[in-house]
C-alpha cells in the first residue's frame, strides 16, 4: 500500500487557500475598510474606548477625584486648537497631538472631554475621527491618528 503525502496531495488546496487569504487581506479588507463597509482595528479601538465609562475619554472620568483641574483659559484655548486644526483640504494633527501632550493625566484628558462636549455639543473623541472617507470635509482625522492619540492618553497616569 502507497503511502500518503499530506502535503504533495493536497498541494493545490494548500495554494488556493493561501492565495484567498492573502487576497481578502491585502486587496479585499482594504478595500472594503476604505469605502466604509468593514471597520478597520483602528476604528474597532475608538468604539471601544467612546463605549468604555473607565475610558479618560469619557467626560466623566474625571469626577472620581483627585484630579488636577485645568485653567479655563486653558480649556478654552485647548478647545479651540483642537475645533480649528481641521481644514478643507489638510488637517493640523500635529496641533491636536500638541494639546494632548501638554495634558499630563487622563483625568486632564477627560476634563477636556467634558468641556469640549459643554463647548461644542460633540464627544470629543468620536468629533476627532468624523465622519469617514465620503463625509468630506468633516472627516476630519484618520483613525490610525485618531488611535495615536488613545494610545499616547492611555499611557498618561490617572490623576
Amino acid at each position: 500500500m502507497a503511502r500518503s503525502n499530506f502535503l504533495k496531495d493536497n498541494s493545490s488546496l494548500i495554494i488556493g487557500l493561501v492565495v484567498v487569504y492573502f487576497g481578502y487581506n491585502k486587496v479585499i479588507k482594504p478595500i472594503l475598510e476604505s469605502v466604509g463597509l468593514q471597520k478597520s482595528s483602528e476604528e474597532l479601538e475608538i468604539e471601544k474606548q467612546t463605549s468604555n465609562p473607565g475610558s479618560a475619554w469619557n467626560p466623566n472620568y474625571w469626577r472620581k477625584g483627585g484630579a488636577t483641574i485645568l485653567r479655563t483659559a486653558d480649556v478654552n484655548r485647548f478647545i479651540e486648537k483642537i475645533w480649528n486644526a481641521p481644514g478643507y483640504f489638510s488637517d493640523d494633527f500635529d496641533a491636536v497631538l500638541g494639546v494632548f501632550k501638554q495634558l499630563k493625566t487622563k483625568s486632564q484628558v477627560s476634563y477636556l472631554a467634558d468641556k469640549f462636549n459643554q463647548a461644542k455639543g460633540k464627544d470629543l473623541l468620536s468629533w476627532l475621527q468624523g465622519g469617514g472617507a465620503l463625509s468630506w470635509p468633516a472627516d476630519r482625522f484618520s483613525a490610525e491618528q485618531v488611535n495615536q492619540l488613545i494610545k499616547y492618553v492611555n499611557g498618561l497616569k490617572n490623576y
